[in-house]
């Protein structure tokens, strides 16, 4: 069962709060890089159209 870090005696809590700011710092830093990456990165998209081109219905 979860214990809550209000139940714990103080010096257990400082380790949970050191753990929980180290586990919120990892998995920040690794969405901010990515998220940093997808504004950096220069692909274009593109979007499949339902109409067809007029050089195709040419021929």
């Amino acid at each position: 069962m979860q214990k809550f870090p209000t139940g714990l005696p103080a010096s257990e809590r400082k380790v949970v709060r050191k753990w929980q700011f180290a586990v919120v710092a990892f998995y920040g830093s690794l969405l901010s890089f990515m998220v940093l990456m997808a504004f950096l990165s220069k692909q274009d998209v593109q979007v499949a159209k339902s109409e067809t081109p007029q050089r195709i219905q040419g021929k």
